[in-house]
Parts: C-alpha cells; structure tokens; sequence
C-alpha cells in the first residue's frame, strides 16, 4: 500500500489517500461512461438533425455545441452525440455520416468499462502502482484526439 501524502489545505495537516483518490477517479469514469450510454438508448435523432429523447417527442434538447450555435462552425465533436445514438441503433453507416470518429471514440468508451473495473479491483486488492503505464493512456488519448481533428480537417477540406 502506498503512504498517504500531506496537504498544506485546512488547519492542520491531513493525509491524501492516493488509494481513494484512484478508487473515486476510476468509479467517476465507469459512472460518466455509463450516463453516456444510457443517453445513447434514450435518445433520438429527429429528421432536422436535433436530437430528442425517444419517450419525449417534439421536444428537442438545445444545441450543445457552443460553436456550432454562436459562430455557425462545426468542431470536431459536432455529430459525435448522433453518431453514438446511430450506434445505439445498430446503424453503423448513419453513425459514420454524423462522424466519421464516432466508432472509435464507441469502442473507446466500451474498452472503459472492463478496464475501470478492473482498476477499482487492482487499487482495492493490490493498491498503487496501477498496472497499465501512464504513457500507453497518452498515447490512446492522443490517437482519439488526432482522429477527432484529422476527420474535422478532412470535413473542412471536403473530403
């Protein structure tokens, strides 16, 4: 088990469980990836491209891209939320025209939930270091960013 480090916070000096930390981290990501997916099941895409949750029609939600609403410029998440409910769906070729990414950034938020759960298991039995190196998570994370903005360039270029 790893030692507990000191903060400088607050009236006196308390220990940070690095332990917890990771536990809490790893149980956050399994509970965002677990909202999207749910999100994906109960949510529509509407003929005018707006997205709608299927047990309420008529009622589209706001734009969420804050770019897309303010300087009428796509960037390079725009089409990811029907992409993920064209997925949802079973339609691969709907979730590609929304963004060609979309798959991916899918199987990447798949991959989260054996390895989230193995993480919680690892830090609860094993503790700190976690197994997986810090430079392999970078390099996944920056093949899903390099993807985003090379498909948004593509998009730009007419492509």
């Amino acid at each position: 088990m790893s030692e507990p480090l000191t903060t400088e916070s607050g009236p006196a000096n308390k220990p940070v469980d690095r332990e917890a930390l990771r536990r809490n981290h790893h149980r956050n990501m399994l509970i965002l990836c677990t909202t999207v997916v749910i999100l994906a099941l109960t949510l529509q895409t509407r003929a005018d491209q707006r997205v709608e949750f299927a047990w309420l029609p008529g009622v589209p939600m706001p734009e969420s891209c804050a770019s897309r609403s303010i300087f009428d410029v796509e960037c390079p998440g725009c089409g990811l939320t029907r992409s993920f409910i064209a997925i949802a769906r079973g339609s691969l070729s709907a979730a590609f025209q929304q963004n060609r990414t979309g798959w991916l950034l899918a199987c990447g938020l798949l991959i989260q939930f054996p390895y989230r759960v193995w993480m919680l298991h690892h830090v609860r039995t094993r503790g700190l270091p976690e197994p997986v190196p810090e430079r392999l998570k970078l390099v996944l994370v920056w093949i899903l960013i390099v993807a985003l903005i090379g498909n948004w360039l593509l998009k730009i270029l007419g492509i």
